[in-house]
């Protein structure tokens, strides 16, 4: 769990010499190239105004079965009924807080930066709070995705029997359930939504489920769990596939081992699209990521393939205003002489159609 109050620097740059020859500025400094969020707009459905526990109604589009023999005079009228079932939004709100004092950066190059006189401890006017900012906003939108699909309110790590790496702060995801645990309880109630993929999420380390899982069994999964989806998929404008870029890898091997040609469009945040059987798909490498990082036992992932043949409107986040973590606060207190960066929003996610997805894992 993170600890409250003031903590060192948010860029440790003791670890670069400070002499008159070295790096002197922080935009000198070359940043890391790093996995983005994708768009959420890009395969999902957004819903502001969410601010507190809202009922969604979900009305059956059919009576079912209508049309008897006619009866002749004084008939008695059939009993249709189409049915209503509720879900519910549950928006939580998350925080991020980073405190810094001028004496956690005073022995680094940001002492180059710093105001003078008293203004020496006000950090916010200085490029340094801008560095910060710059960083810090992509791991927002990661902080989003991630909660939005790997959070799970009975998160719990490995040791505890739970799928969170151990060492890692269940903290982090916590807060509600995200995708992933929404899709596993419908597949629990209904299996016929699940696809079982060929061997290779089930093997007991990471150099099997890595090699034991081929190209042909890919795309062989692809085309089952398409086979397998509901009816209704098939007349749904809004369908896509969603796949882990382990998934995306082998179908690319294959086509190119067969022959065949298929066009991977590089979008913004290293998302690849494409079509499959006339349907866009979109390979996920932060998937992929953070089933590493956060979803590892100590000697395999937790479903390292996954194949998820949804539609945009069926995975649906709700905000409570018309953005989402937007606002990035920065500001400092004399009184103290902390400097501060806080952001605060509120957000859920929500598969909406139970019936509406085909998941192979």
């Amino acid at each position: 769990m993170a600890s409250p109050g003031p903590c060192l620097e948010a860029i440790n740059l003791h670890e670069l010499a400070f002499t008159p020859d070295e790096v002197r500025s922080l935009s000198e400094l070359l940043v890391t190239e790093v996995l983005q969020s994708p768009e959420l707009s890009l395969f999902h459905t957004l819903y502001p105004g969410i601010k507190n526990d809202k009922e969604i109604g979900i009305i059956d589009g059919s009576f079912g079965l209508v049309g008897l023999a006619a009866q002749g005079c004084n008939p008695t009228a059939q009993c249709f009924q189409v049915h209503a079932t509720p879900k519910l939004w549950h928006p939580r709100y998350l925080e991020i807080i980073i405190d810094q004092c001028v004496t956690d950066v005073y022995a680094s190059l940001v002492r180059l930066a710093l105001n003078c006189g008293i203004e020496v401890n006000n950090l916010t006017t200085t490029e340094y709070f801008p560095f910060i900012l710059n960083i810090l906003k992509k791991d927002i939108k990661k902080m989003i995705f991630r909660m939005a699909w790997f959070g799970d309110e009975n998160a719990d790590n490995v040791v505890h029997g739970g799928l969170i790496t151990n060492g890692v702060d269940v903290g982090y995801f916590n807060v509600f359930d995200g995708f992933w645990a929404q899709l596993a309880d419908i597949i629990t109630a209904t299996p016929a939504r699940r696809t079982a993929l060929h061997p290779g999420n089930d093997q007991l380390t990471y150099a099997l489920q890595n090699t034991v899982y081929d190209y042909h069994d890919a795309n062989d999964d692809v085309m089952q769990v398409i086979d397998d989806a509901p009816a209704e998929m098939a007349m749904a404008p809004d369908r896509v596939l969603l796949v882990t870029r382990s998934v995306k890898q082998r179908l690319q091997r294959f086509v190119q081992d067969t022959g065949s040609f298929v066009q991977w469009n590089l979008l913004v945040n290293g998302i690849e699209f494409s079509t499959y059987d006339g349907i866009p798909i979109y390979s996920i490498p932060l998937w992929d990521q953070m089933i590493q990082a956060y979803q590892d036992n100590g000697t395999h992932y937790n479903d390292p393939h996954r194949i998820l043949l949804t539609t945009k409107s069926n995975l649906a986040i709700g905000m409570a205003c018309t953005s989402l973590f937007e606002n990035v606060n920065t500001f400092y207190d004399p009184t103290t002489r902390l400097n501060r960066i806080e952001a605060m929003d509120a957000f859920d996610a929500k598969v909406i159609f139970d019936g509406m997805f085909q998941l192979g894992i």
